[in-house]
């Protein structure tokens, strides 16, 4: 009987660049503010104010603009660790313990946006410390890695 020493090694997923998750950032970003313009459009009260023009949201569409804005992210990140930004930039964020990826740890990494944005914190946070985590990362025991290539 033969015996395959190396059945029990999983291949670690490398860390994911500053780079790639300003990348998928931006895309989560830009998406986010698509479905608001859309619903401003279909939804809003348009204003031309001072040479700018706008949507001006009440209601049901602000309500909805707002639950999009803030449960989409926790939600798809903690149901299949990607959002559509990270699934683009070929990452996503995984439990540094071994465990499965769950709503409430996203929703604890994302609780944490604001500190991170705030003068750039979570950059400058995730480039000194080898694992790039950022604050919301830390605090939730989080990391983002980059997607393992599937074997089929």
């Amino acid at each position: 009987m033969e015996t395959d020493i190396l059945a029990d090694i999983v291949e670690q997923p490398a860390t994911a660049s500053i780079g790639q998750r300003i990348a998928a950032a931006l895309a989560d970003f830009v998406m986010l503010i698509i479905i608001a313009f859309v619903f401003g459009y279909f939804w809003g009260t348009q204003y031309d104010d001072s040479g700018t023009v706008g949507y001006r949201l009440q209601g049901w569409p602000a309500f909805a603009v707002f639950a999009i804005d803030f449960c989409l992210m926790p939600l798809s990140e903690g149901l299949t660790g990607q959002t559509l930004g990270k699934r683009l930039a070929g990452i996503k964020v995984v439990k540094l313990n071994g465990g499965v990826m769950t709503v409430g740890a996203s929703i604890v990494r994302h609780l944490f946006d604001v500190v991170d944005m705030f003068f750039l914190c979570g950059i400058i946070v995730a480039a000194t410390n080898p694992k790039r985590q950022r604050v919301g990362d830390l605090v939730a025991g989080t990391g983002v890695v980059r997607k393992l290539a599937s074997p089929h």
